[in-house]
């Protein structure tokens, strides 16, 4: 008869590796065709939108 640690080891292995599969199906029916377009120029002006030109000021 197997000792109580080694059930308790087999029956939390077994638990640990169907959440494992229960998240990677989760993640292949929702997640694995996702994709976001970035679009380099919306980015620039989003985070810079009145970029400070570098050099001698006007005039000099």
């Amino acid at each position: 008869m197997p000792s109580s640690d080694s059930l308790l080891r087999r029956h939390l292995g077994w638990i640990i590796a169907i959440k494992l599969a229960a998240i990677f199906a989760l993640w292949w029916f929702f997640v694995r065709d996702a994709g976001v377009a970035v679009d380099p120029g919306a980015v620039s002006r989003q985070f810079a939108p009145n970029p400070v030109s570098q050099g001698a000021p006007h005039g000099q």
